[in-house]
């Protein structure tokens, strides 16, 4: 089996668990990451925490310390890219965006060393902030350079091709999960947004939708739950949604699915979903619109599809799932079921193969 060095800034939860999901199959696995706590709603400690928790001793993870301005930050660069090369993994393996931080790369003997690149989002998202120029160049040259490239569906995989910003092999990857945790429906109907708020994942139009859900099902409940702006949404003033508008720490995304029904996911845009990945191991159900890389993950055995921006579609099918008898129930098993194939073993050993194809 190789030994892997595994390099990301963003993204570390799905870093985490590939390095955990390789090792468990027999690889050298080490793990670099900066050290701030961005992708955990900057509660100190908890990145390393996460991080430590699912390795479990079964991978050494290193953290880049300091900002890529600051004075210090380069004697940490020599000594966390020192300890790598004497170590010698026999590849390199970075996650998309470390454009925020040159270090990264450099740590991992980028573009020195043969390496692989998950791309993760092939555009940006419209409505997020837009990279600058200089970012723009260097996430280019990190994709022109690299010698493996995986996405996670073939829409992903298409889309980065028509970019032209690759000219290695493309792979397709899902997003690994953890093992499913299925419990039982909640009593009260209720539905779930769940992650980062932002203009993409068109939580207006779920917000337009529910005056038809309701004219049905009065008592449906929605929690929308996440970092980020919300729209000025009249509907936002209803006592039936719930806004907690803050990081969901990792200890409580469970009680969040637990309490949901079904999840929404009204995107305008997608690349994969993380949110979509979760209910589907929580056995939720999911309505979701055809955008990128979400038909591949919401097939008709675990969900149902609309079209982006359809209020009353979406009304339509969220209605459709509450209102059948047993269908919510049936949808989230077969939703659990299906990401079995997308543990991070199986992930794991999808990547070794195309490792082993391009990389040897």
């Amino acid at each position: 089996m190789p030994r892997v060095l595994l390099v990301c800034d963003w993204f570390v939860k799905y870093t985490a668990g590939l390095a955990r999901g390789l090792a468990d199959l027999g690889c050298e696995v080490k793990l670099v990451t900066r050290d701030h706590d961005k992708e955990f709603g900057g509660e100190a400690g908890a990145m390393r925490s996460f991080v430590r928790e699912t390795l479990d001793g079964e991978a050494e993870h290193l953290e880049l310390k300091g900002r890529v301005r600051e004075p210090a930050a380069v004697g940490d660069l020599v000594r966390r890219r020192a300890a790598c090369r004497r170590w010698q993994p026999d590849l390199v393996h970075v996650q998309d965006l470390l454009t925020n931080d040159p270090r990264l790369a450099l740590v991992g003997g980028v573009p020195w060393h043969p390496y692989a690149l998950t791309v993760h989002d092939p555009r940006p998202h419209p409505g997020d902030a837009q990279p600058s120029r200089m970012a723009r160049v260097l996430r280019r040259s990190l994709r022109r350079r690299a010698d493996l490239v995986f996405a996670h569906s073939e829409v992903l995989a298409d889309e980065l091709v028509g970019t032209g910003d690759v000219k290695g092999p493309v792979v397709v990857v899902p997003h690994g999960v953890s093992e499913s945790a299925i419990t039982p429906l909640p009593s009260r109907e209720a539905l779930l947004f769940f992650g980062r708020i932002s203009h993409y994942k068109g939580l207006d139009v779920l917000l337009d939708a529910m005056p038809l859900v309701w004219e049905r099902r009065p008592d449906v409940i929605l929690t929308i739950a996440g970092e980020g702006e919300p729209p000025d949404h009249p509907r936002l003033a209803d006592s039936r949604i719930d806004l907690l508008r803050e990081h969901v720490p990792e200890a409580a995304v469970s009680q969040l699915f637990q309490a949901a029904t079904c999840a929404v996911l009204p995107y305008r845009q997608a690349s994969q979903s993380g949110v979509g990945s979760e209910a589907k191991r929580f056995g939720r159900a999911i309505v979701a619109t055809s955008v990128g890389g979400l038909p591949e993950l919401v097939t008709p055995d675990c969900g149902r599809l609309v079209p982006p921006e359809d209020a009353p579609a979406l009304a339509d099918a969220i209605l459709e799932v509450l209102e059948t008898p047993g269908l919510a129930e049936a949808l989230g098993r077969n939703a659990a079921a299906a990401v079995q194939g997308a543990g991070w073993q199986n992930v794991a050993q999808a990547t070794i193969e195309a490792y082993r194809r391009y990389l040897s």
